[in-house]
This record gives C-alpha cells, structure tokens and sequence, in this order.
C-alpha cells in the first residue's frame, strides 16, 4: 500500500468536518446557553470515558475498546443521526441507512481498512469490547442531559419510563455497564425534577 500524499489527508480532514456537521438531539451547556451536541465531541467523549473505565477491566483490550469509540457512529456521516424517539419510518430505515452509509465508507476509505474493520466490528457487536462501547454509548447522553439540569428531556417531553424502556435492554449487553446503568438510573428516580417518573 502506497503512503498517501497530503491531498488525501486533506480529504480525511474534510470526513471529520463532515463528521461534526451531525448534530445529535442532546443538548449541553455551552457558555450561557444550550447547545445541540455534535457526533465528533460525543465520540471523543465516549472515546476518553471507555478508557478511563477499561482500566478497571483488564480482560478487555483498551486500544480496541479506544478505537471502536472513535469510528461507533462514522456511519452517521452518510446517514445521519437517528433519534430514538423518531417515527416509526425513520427508525424502521435506521439499518438499510446504515449499511448503505458503511458501503459509501468502504468505497471511500479503501485504504484506511483498520477504520472500516472497526466499523463493522462494532455493528455487529461480536467482541464484549463492542458491547462495552455499544452500552456505554447508551449511558453517555443520559449522563450529559443529567448535568444539563435535564434540558433536553424536558425539551423533548421524555419521561423516566420512556427513557428506561429504550436503554435498560440496549445497556445489559455488556455486564460491565450495567451497573453503572443502574446507578444512573437510581440518581434519576430521585430527580422528578429532571424528568417526570411517568
């Protein structure tokens, strides 16, 4: 494989603009005022907060665990973010969207094949690292809108019944994150304030 020239890393440069132009339905504090999250600081997030915990893991191969953080959603360049809540169309199509988005990657990014490796390693969920980053991206928006004093919940009308019947299932694919599923989940019954029980 030859070494790319510094027009194609220009173009590797232009997929992570791409990248942060995908903005995801949770809001952060950002200065004085709420801000809409984009793919590239929730995956550099998700990125630094699997690494910090994998430590505590030592079964687990932390660069992997690293590396599927960072591509997890790269499909979304091309398909888009899919709220959890959307109509039923949209969730419906979120796979066919994804998998398209995938092929467009492939045929793109033929020689960053670790890139595209990792990809579809973490969508098929195979490896418990995929499941470790797979649950924990779950957990992560939850722990953002709950330092956000529950802006976007309460945006969005989410109720805690609504929210725990979406990740409870989603979490316990990995035993690692579940616990701490579960404890976030705890801090949220006792927080009506943040987002209504029912």
């Amino acid at each position: 494989m030859s070494r790319p020239d510094i027009n194609r890393v220009i173009d590797f440069q232009r997929l992570m603009l791409q990248f942060s132009h995908i903005e995801r339905i949770t809001h952060r504090v950002h200065k004085d005022a709420f801000v809409q999250e984009n793919d590239t600081e929730h995956s550099y997030n998700l990125a630094l907060t699997a690494w910090f915990l994998v430590q505590y893991f030592p079964k687990l191969d932390r660069n992997l665990i690293i590396r599927l953080a960072l591509v997890h959603d790269l499909v979304e360049i091309h398909a888009g973010d899919t709220y959890v809540y959307a109509d039923a169309a949209t969730l419906a199509s979120k796979h066919s969207r994804e998998a398209a988005a995938l092929r467009k990657l492939q045929s793109e990014w033929a020689d960053f094949p670790e890139m595209l490796h990792d990809i579809e390693a973490y969508e098929m969920r195979a490896s418990e690292e995929a499941k470790f980053v797979y649950a924990l991206d779950k957990i992560m928006p939850m722990m953002l809108i709950y330092i956000s004093d529950g802006y976007t919940w309460q945006k969005e009308g989410i109720t805690l019944k609504q929210l725990h019947s979406i990740k409870q299932d989603k979490v316990s694919v990995s035993p690692e994150i579940t616990p701490y599923y579960n404890q976030l989940y705890d801090i949220l019954t006792k927080s009506p304030h943040l987002l209504p029980l029912k």
